[in-house]
C-alpha cells in the first residue's frame, strides 16, 4: 500500500474512532435560575455531558423569593426522569461500536433537552395566618430560648 493510501485510510479510522468517543449531552433549561441536583450532585452548568445511555434524574429546589425581606416558600421541590436510548443493541457485541457510528453518522448525536421546573404550592397548603413582621422578633426570641434550654 502506497503511504499516501496508508495516511489517508489511518486519518479515517482515526476520524471514525474519535467520533464515537463524545456522547451525547444533556441540556438544562432553568430560567428560574433554581439550585440543580443531576444524579445527586449539585449542578450549575446547562449543557452536561452524558456519562451513560440510560435514565438520569434532575432534582430542583425552589429558588426562595424575599418579600419585604422576608421569604416566601410558595413553591415546592420537583425533580424528573431523563431517558436517552442506547443506538444500538448491547448484546451485539462485536458490532455495537460499528453499528454506533452507522447511527451517529445518519443521525447525528442525539442531544435531550430537560426543561427544570419547580411546582406551585397548592393553595390549601398556603397558611391562612402570616406573621405579622411585628411578632417575628418575639418568635425568634422564643426559638432561641427554646434551643438554649436543650
Amino acid at each position: 500500500m502506497r503511504p499516501a493510501a496508508l495516511i489517508a485510510w489511518t486519518s479515517a479510522l482515526l476520524s471514525a474512532g474519535l467520533a464515537g468517543c463524545h456522547g451525547p449531552e444533556l441540556h438544562l433549561q432553568n430560567e428560574a435560575g433554581h439550585p440543580t441536583f443531576v444524579d445527586g450532585r449539585a449542578c450549575t452548568d446547562e449543557v452536561l455531558p452524558y456519562r451513560y445511555y440510560g435514565t438520569t434524574r434532575w432534582d430542583a429546589l425552589p429558588k426562595v423569593d424575599l418579600q419585604d425581606g422576608i421569604p416566601t416558600f410558595d413553591r415546592l421541590p420537583d425533580s424528573g426522569r431523563v431517558t436517552i436510548e442506547a443506538p444500538s443493541s448491547p448484546w451485539l457485541f462485536p458490532l455495537d461500536f460499528p453499528l454506533e457510528l452507522l447511527a451517529r453518522a445518519l443521525h447525528g448525536r442525539r442531544d435531550v433537552t430537560a426543561t427544570v421546573t419547580v411546582r406551585e404550592k397548592p393553595a390549601a397548603e398556603l397558611s391562612e395566618e402570616q406573621i405579622p413582621p411585628a411578632e417575628i422578633g418575639k418568635l425568634r426570641a422564643r426559638a432561641f430560648a427554646a434551643r438554649v434550654e436543650r
